[in-house]
């Protein structure tokens, strides 16, 4: 399916406050962090999700990102306790580059859950059609291959991508610094606070085509470890960072967020050697960063901002022999809250122990 975008329906219940903590202000400090999950918020977005390729040969420059035609959407959305249900539709008058892009069809799930003691992320990915966004190699772009490259070999419709994973972050001054004030806006950071992070991840990740990564034209310009047509990864390890958010007038606010983790990963590629593809299996030192940036207006009845959010993963397939991958969200949102109950989900919540 052509663009394929499902709304994504997440119930996070172990983010949702108990019926103590919704007593006292979900948990937070109150001079901090105003909770506001017991209201309705809803809201408007224009919303990019994105991912990349990168086949990186430091040893001989030359390096190669490739990414999905993806979809620009507008959407709707309501939080209310622990639920939050999000409906976006690509727009078309933002979205009309498939002759010099090509196409992609994908399934895009990414949701990040901010409880108060936990930031999670959370990626199911789909993608089939890519192109070639970033090339340079010695020699670029005098070299008169770069044409046949250009004529030939810049879209990928054979290229796919599948990536499934989560990273889970403690945050541990839970009760002065919230997250979901600034990504999620249901609740309203009042004062400047901070918080250490410390948790890991675990992630599969595999891409795959018809031919290698590396243009034909090319092959010699990048090392056997990059020259493959399928790869699949099994990411593991720790991760740590920090995060805070500045406010202004209690009205204003800048928020921003840093993680850094190394791991192993387990890698079968099958790779170009001569005129065929030869399996191959890479145990490798992992590099994952995570940054989330967030700035806009807050009150306790609405909200305006613009937050980004992105994880990378970079892998030492051998020495300078470098594939990364990345994939994050672009969002401009308005939401407005409304001081209302909803009786079922209540109802619902209580019965499970969550109300």
């Amino acid at each position: 399916m052509r663009r394929l975008f499902v709304p994504l329906i997440l119930i996070g219940l172990l983010a949702a406050p108990d019926g103590s903590a919704q007593a006292t202000n979900g948990g937070f400090d109150s001079t901090y962090v105003m909770d506001l999950t017991h209201q309705v918020t809803g809201r408007l977005y224009f919303n990019n999700k994105f991912n990349a390729l990168d086949l990186d040969d430091r040893k001989l420059g030359s390096h190669i990102e490739y990414r999905p035609n993806t979809n620009v959407n507008f959407g709707v959305g309501i939080s209310y306790r622990s639920l939050t249900l999000n409906i976006g539709l690509g727009v078309p008058a933002l979205n009309r580059d498939d002759s010099l892009r090509g196409r992609t069809s994908y399934l895009d799930a990414q949701a990040n859950v901010f409880g108060r003691r936990f930031a999670i992320n959370l990626f199911a990915q789909l993608y089939r059609g890519y192109y070639i966004n970033e090339l340079s190699y010695p020699a670029f772009p005098r070299d008169p291959r770069y044409e046949q490259i250009r004529e030939e070999q810049l879209l990928r419709p054979d290229m796919r991508q599948r990536n499934l994973g989560a990273t889970v972050l403690h945050i541990v001054n839970n009760q002065r610094f919230s997250y979901r004030a600034a990504f999620n806006q249901d609740a309203w950071q009042r004062r400047s606070a901070g918080s250490w992070l410390v948790g890991g991840n675990f992630v599969y990740q595999g891409a795959r085509a018809d031919r290698s990564g590396i243009p034909e034209a090319l092959d010699s310009l990048w090392r056997e470890p990059l020259r493959f047509r399928r790869i699949d990864q099994i990411e593991v390890g720790p991760m740590g960072g920090y995060a805070h958010t500045f406010v202004l007038k209690e009205r204003f606010y800048l928020s921003f967020s840093a993680g850094l983790g190394i791991g192993l990963v387990r890698s079968k590629a099958f790779v170009q050697d001569e005129d065929e593809y030869v399996r191959q299996i890479y145990w490798s030192p992992n590099f994952r960063t995570q940054g989330r940036l967030a700035f806009g207006y807050n009150t306790m009845k609405s909200g305006l901002g613009i937050s980004y959010t992105n994880e990378q993963s970079q892998t030492v397939l051998e020495s300078d022999a470098i594939y990364a991958w990345s994939v994050g969200t672009f969002r401009l949102f308005y939401v407005l809250r409304f001081d209302k109950r909803i009786k079922p989900v209540d109802d619902a919540l209580r019965r499970i122990g969550r109300g």
